[in-house]
């Protein structure tokens, strides 16, 4: 009997120690699934994001490309056939045969159409159900406008956002706008004018809402400001910026984001946006001084990770 007490008590002592190692080793090797899994679904999502991220890129810069290549095929003959029906008939052939552009401006420098003394400009607007207004030779002050002034000061065509009047040559209409703006030369090499064709942002907007990796993810595009050039809430894109919406307590994560963008980098970051912890993926757009980003809530990212949760502590239990 003493002996079997004996052996018993030896036993479960046994069963008892290996018992106390395998739990922390079961838990040990349940957590470190448990941290890998969370380190392998968000690699996933910044690949799936990377990617869609390329793809809208793509879709931009096509968008773009055929905006800068409309632009140039009438440059050079709005450079040589400087007469005022030529270039009433160039800015619309701009609009007509291109359905991604929402307008096109020919404006000139004083005298440089003998029978003008005063500035010349001519613009084509799309309106509503695809048709095209024409107005040219009216008394507008366009010297001081963006669309202007920066690529005569720059010597170069570039892309400029810039606030349209509702009052702009009298055709109504207002908002913000990106166009690509070129300055045209004379024979001599001497300043003569600009062409600009404009794409609005709202039409920016729509194509980056048609692609989402996630349920809840968007778009960001940014300009060298900080302004929106493209957001889902339109009603960011006239004057506010990534800085204004910030809290410089609060959101400093959203404030370093803001400058990664605007100067230029790519990568990849989390931040806190609109109060939800979110993965951000950003790269610049060729040939633009913007930076385009995607935003991922990390709610929607770790969902499948959280359904794996319940069954991990299911089995803990």
């Amino acid at each position: 009997m003493i002996k079997e007490s004996i052996r018993r008590s030896f036993s479960f002592k046994l069963s008892f120690w290996i018992l106390l190692l395998a739990i922390p080793m079961f838990f040990a090797s349940v957590g470190m699934l448990y941290s890998r899994m969370r380190t392998m679904v968000r690699d996933e999502a910044v690949q799936r994001a990377n990617g869609v991220l390329d793809a809208s890129l793509q879709r931009i810069c096509r968008y773009l490309v055929t905006v800068e290549t409309a632009t140039n095929a009438y440059s050079w003959l709005a450079e040589r056939y400087v007469q005022p029906d030529s270039l009433t008939a160039f800015a619309y052939r701009v609009v007509h045969f291109n359905p991604y552009t929402d307008g096109c401006v020919i404006g000139l420098e004083p005298h440089v159409l003998p029978q003008y003394s005063e500035p010349f400009i001519t613009c084509s607007v799309r309106k509503e159900g695809d048709s095209i207004l024409t107005v040219g030779a009216q008394q507008y002050n366009y010297f001081d406008k963006e669309w202007y002034f920066v690529p005569q000061d720059r010597k170069k065509a570039e892309w400029v956002i810039y606030q349209v009047s509702s009052k702009r040559l009298g055709m109504g209409g207002e908002g913000m706008v990106a166009t690509y703006s070129k300055p045209l030369y004379t024979a001599d090499h001497q300043f003569m004018g600009v062409i600009s064709t404009d794409m609005s942002l709202l039409h920016l907007s729509d194509i980056l809402a048609e692609e989402k990796p996630y349920p809840h993810s968007y778009f960001l595009l940014i300009d060298e400001e900080g302004r929106y050039v493209g957001h889902p809430d339109s009603t960011r894109l006239f004057n506010k910026t990534i800085f204004g919406q910030a809290d410089l307590q609060k959101n400093k994560d959203l404030i370093a984001l803001g400058y990664e963008m605007t100067s230029g980098r790519q990568g990849e970051m989390m931040a806190l946006i609109n109060n939800k912890p979110s993965l951000v993926c950003f790269k610049p757009v060729p040939g633009t001084t913007w930076s385009l980003a995607i935003v991922c809530p990390e709610s929607d990212i770790l969902k499948a990770y959280n359904r794996f949760s319940y069954i991990v502590l299911s089995l803990l239990v």
